[in-house]
């Protein structure tokens, strides 16, 4: 499978720190140092950049939703031990005055700091500008990017969702395969519709149903074990299910079903799952190269001159190896994968529910 498997370590072996949001968040980051020297004020590699020896990452949720969270903690601490520095992960920050959870961040030592969701970017751009740290963002444009300040980090899904929709294809016995998802989320209409024209790039005929919790129903169990549900009445055999939280309701769903096989996102949910042959695969969003070019960057002082992708091409997309993808599939998978690293193949990126509606109608023509 076409995945990253990181470079040369350098330095000392990484520690991690994992903090809740707490009061004693500063001093307890000031505790956490690196094997390769002090802390921010005496660490310039050079005229234009900062050694970095220990950076943090502030997620809103922790590892357990088997997704979007998991896969950023995961990152962080491979970046961290392929480097050989130290990390800070600090999980279940929530939404609630996360710029000033960023400033205690910077306070507390951390000369780079990932700010592990979509709506961290307005506190994170104000905490990058008063502390003058770096900080990733996620799911922003290069007009977003700040020199020596802000850059971002963006998912190409529609990559992965394609891989996917291949993979499914070749699966399904019933030529009716499912999309769930949990939210008008733009990540997820750019998964889907790669999805689509994956499926339809096996087979035209096969029918692809979708269907959305709700328009922010991220958390959801409930209603994703309804959705689920519904797409299997309908005759689905394969589910791409896209969810964080409601992710729980959809392996409740798919485990239920006879016959059923899932194709999970971002993460491993194999751990939530009684029957792991359930799981066809999932599209695995792998966060370290781009971590780790980033933090090279605010080194060379290059830091917020370009986006870092998270994409096929670079190991960030791919998916996860089961014993349910067989030899064919795999094979399948992986030609598919070069010819999107090499540019002949370019899914179509939906911005919106009705985008993807005119994917799945346009059955790859």
């Amino acid at each position: 499978m076409n995945r990253f498997t990181g470079g040369p370590r350098r330095g000392t072996a990484s520690r991690v720190l994992v903090l809740t949001v707490a009061s004693g968040l500063v001093v307890a980051l000031s505790a956490c140092s690196s094997g390769r020297g002090g802390g921010s004020d005496d660490t310039d590699a050079s005229s234009s950049g900062t050694e970095v020896t220990q950076f943090a990452l502030v997620a809103p949720e922790n590892e357990s939703d088997y997704g979007y969270n998991q896969a950023g903690i995961e990152a962080a601490n491979a970046a961290a031990e392929e480097l050989g520095i130290d990390v800070t992960v600090v999980p279940d920050a929530g939404y609630d005055n996360i710029e000033t959870v960023l400033n205690q961040v910077a306070d507390g030592g951390a000369q780079f700091i990932v700010a592990h969701a979509s709506g961290y970017n307005v506190g994170a751009a104000a905490a990058a500008a008063a502390k003058n740290v770096p900080i990733l963002i996620q799911d922003a444009g290069e007009e977003e990017n700040v020199p020596d300040q802000i850059a971002a980090v963006k998912p190409e899904g529609q990559e992965g969702g394609y891989l996917a929709g291949v993979a499914a294809a070749m699966a399904t016995t019933s030529k009716k395969v499912g999309i769930v998802v949990s939210a008008d989320n733009a990540n997820w209409f750019a998964m889907s519709s790669g999805f689509a024209e994956g499926v339809y790039s096996v087979d035209p005929t096969i029918q692809v149903l979708y269907t959305s919790v709700g328009p922010a129903a991220y958390a959801d169990a409930a209603g994703g074990k309804v959705a689920t549900e519904q797409i299997i009445a309908s005759g689905a055999d394969v589910v791409f299910g896209m969810g964080d939280g409601a992710t729980l309701g959809y392996l409740q769903a798919i485990e239920a079903s006879e016959g059923v096989m899932y194709i999970a996102d971002i993460g491993d949910v194999t751990p939530g799952l009684s029957d792991p042959s359930k799981l066809l695969t999932s599209v695995r969003w792998n966060y370290e190269p781009a971590y780790v070019q980033a933090i090279k960057d605010v080194e060379a002082g290059t830091f917020g001159d370009t986006t870092y992708a998270v994409d096929v091409e670079n190991g960030g997309m791919y998916l996860q190896e089961t014993d349910q993808l067989t030899s064919e599939i795999t094979e399948a998978v992986d030609a598919a994968a070069a010819s999107i690293s090499d540019g002949s193949i370019t899914p179509t990126i939906a911005t919106s529910a009705d985008e993807v509606a005119a994917v799945i109608a346009a059955k790859g023509e």
